[in-house]
């Protein structure tokens, strides 16, 4: 069969499949003969040559652009086609416009102009009848019962008038069967029905039958795979109780309660199981445990600043923590870091105090710092206790009473400066810190969408009355499959006369600024921010790139800001089961490729 009859042919065939229902249940003809025609129609088309098509330019089309019918069609300028092929691909191009409404459209019989080379090219020309494109008409609810039909027709968010579309309509019916799985009745089930279609006035019109089925109720909880986290530890961080009626928000809720306690390796997606009976259900947790200790060490390294008598200078940090110990929630961790800031810090967390949802914590901390421009010293050493509790969805409070005792000061430097010729001060500070987060992220450690948002205020008193907030938001967004943007946004400011040292907002290194030295910068307040764009590899593996901004004010003039810091670089984040490897290269604006700064971070899982 020559290709032109083909196409003609495929024309015809688009025709009466353009002319269909917009549904794929109706008006199907599934007669003995025309299934018997159609294999016979597929067995010739197979036996056909294979065609190399030039070019493929399309005409009428006003919905679509060109660029998009050629990718719908599959078109590539060197690859052959089958002549099944073509008719698939002049196949998805309809059912493109299908989908978005337009079901009259039509592809009139092309125009193939033969290219004579050693191979049989061909240049197809294709012009496209869109026609009117279908509007929604009247539609009504059959069998709905629990909820009034303006209250489901609001959910459903389609209007009359309103252009049709199949996958606007497949999201209205998502929202209903929502809104009902939210109310106990997971098991409804929603079938449009086309009761005209109106060629005249390019108009639908449906209904929607209603089977709301038995309203279901929880009557078992299960976890399996614990081997050492306790069973009641898991059920009381998930809102699902037993004889309670099905909510699919608390569901949700549980997944990603399950999901963030970071006890958990795995966590099988599907809750769900049949119950005894047609009105109950079981929800079963199948999770594989993670090592929950860590044993991480962090590296930095500077190199020598160039044209001077420097050496390369090294931070670190080791960091001892298990956030389930003995299978119980408890979370207990020793911070060690080394470098211009000395810091131990040690901190111990009781979670669900008398079952509530509350908990409490203490923590003991020692702080050295040295100036990097007079070589003064400061020291601090801090107690604090804190309460925490969950509530909402997302949300978390946090009350914190401190004590610290400060000093510093007690050098003469000749270099100029706010502490060149200070005397050594001493004093305590009693403060209290109120918190409040928002996380909505869908997974801690690596998070493929959703926020988190903190906010925070300490007042304090004694011998330094300060007042300091904190504001840090962060964002996730997918672009494509497995790539990430995410982007983060931090302030901090801190008022008071003779703002300590050690209350000082610092800036540069790994959490910071890449590309600058440990905590090189400080000032009453700070701002910073930091874009990655991500490349995940795996469930908490991922390679990314970075940009960090980031600026602190002077000193002696607070609402001053000195430059704007620039560090970009690029980095790996791989983990397994039994340990994490991390490492980012960040360069400062300016720096040649090889003067880096470099910040390893290696873990192990016990």
């Amino acid at each position: 069969m020559p290709l032109n009859r083909l196409l003609i042919l495929l024309c015809a065939l688009l025709f009466c499949l353009a002319t269909m229902p917009a549904f794929d249940n109706i008006g199907q003809d599934d007669t003995t003969s025309e299934k018997t025609s159609t294999k016979n129609e597929t067995e010739e088309l197979n036996s056909q040559p294979l065609y190399n098509i030039s070019q493929l330019n399309f005409a009428g089309n006003k919905h679509f652009n060109e660029r998009k019918l050629r990718d719908l069609f599959g078109w590539e300028a060197k690859k052959v086609y089958s002549q099944q092929e073509i008719v698939s691909g002049f196949e998805r191009v309809l059912a493109a416009y299908r989908k978005d409404g337009f079901v009259f459209a039509l592809i009139s019989p092309p125009t193939v102009s033969p290219i004579f080379t050693s191979s049989p090219h061909v240049s197809i020309n294709v012009t496209i009848r869109e026609g009117k494109r279908l509007r929604i008409g009247n539609f009504s609810l059959i069998g709905n019962s629990l909820f009034s039909q303006p209250k489901i027709l609001r959910e459903f968010g389609l209007r009359k008038g309103q252009f049709f579309s199949r996958t606007a309509l497949e999201q209205g019916i998502e929202r209903i069967q929502r809104l009902y799985s939210e109310h106990g009745y997971p098991k409804v089930e929603i079938e449009p029905t086309i009761t005209a279609l109106l060629p005249a006035t390019a108009s639908i019109n449906f209904a929607l039958q209603i089977r709301e089925g038995a309203k279901v109720q929880i009557n078992k909880i299960k976890v399996s795979g614990l081997q050492k986290t306790k069973t009641d530890v898991v059920l009381r961080e998930i809102p699902v109780k037993v004889n309670d009626y099905f909510d699919q928000r608390k569901i949700d809720q549980s997944y990603h309660r399950l999901r963030n306690l970071g006890y958990f390796h795995h966590i099988q997606p599907n809750l769900l199981e049949a119950g005894t009976s047609e009105d109950s259900i079981t929800f079963h947790a199948k999770v594989t445990e993670a090592r929950t200790g860590r044993l991480i060490g962090v590296l930095g390294y500077a190199p020598p600043v160039e044209g001077s008598d420097s050496v390369p200078r090294l931070t670190g940090v080791v960091e001892v923590r298990e956030t389930n110990l003995l299978g119980t929630g408890r979370d207990i961790n020793v911070y060690w870091k080394s470098g211009l800031h000395k810091a131990l810090h040690i901190g111990y967390k009781e979670p669900w105090i008398l079952g509530k949802p509350i908990t409490l914590g203490a923590a003991y901390s020692q702080l050295k710092q040295r100036s990097p421009i007079d070589e003064s010293e400061s020291e601090e050493r801090a107690a604090s206790v804190s309460g925490r509790t969950k509530f909402g969805r997302f949300y978390e409070s946090e009350v914190a009473l401190g004590y610290k005792r400060i000093h510093f000061g007690g050098i003469t430097s000749p270099v100029p400066g706010p502490f060149s010729s200070a005397p050594m001060e001493r004093g305590t500070k009693f403060s209290v810190t109120l918190r409040l987060t928002r996380d909505s992220q869908d997974y801690f450690l690596n998070p493929t969408q959703g926020r988190r948002d903190s906010v925070a205020v300490e007042l304090s008193r004694s011998e330094f009355k300060l007042r300091k907030v904190w504001l840090d938001l962060q964002q996730y967004f997918q672009t494509w499959e497995n790539q990430i943007i995410a982007i983060e946004l931090h302030g901090a400011a801190a008022w008071g006369i003779n703002i300590p040292p050690t209350e000082l907002f610092y800036l540069g290194g790994a959490t910071t600024l890449r590309g600058y030295d440990e905590d090189w910068f400080s000032g009453p307040r700070r701002a910073h921010a930091n874009l990655e764009y991500r490349f995940l590899m795996g469930r908490n593996s991922q390679i990314f790139t970075f940009v960090d901004l980031g600026s602190v004010t002077f000193i002696d003039r607070p609402s001053v800001f000195d430059k704007l810091r620039v560090g970009y670089g690029f980095g790996a984040r791989l983990e397994s089961k039994s340990g994490i490897i991390q490492l980012d290269y960040g360069l400062a604006a300016g720096d040649s490729a090889l003067r880096g700064k470099i910040h390893v971070k290696l873990g192990a899982a016990f």
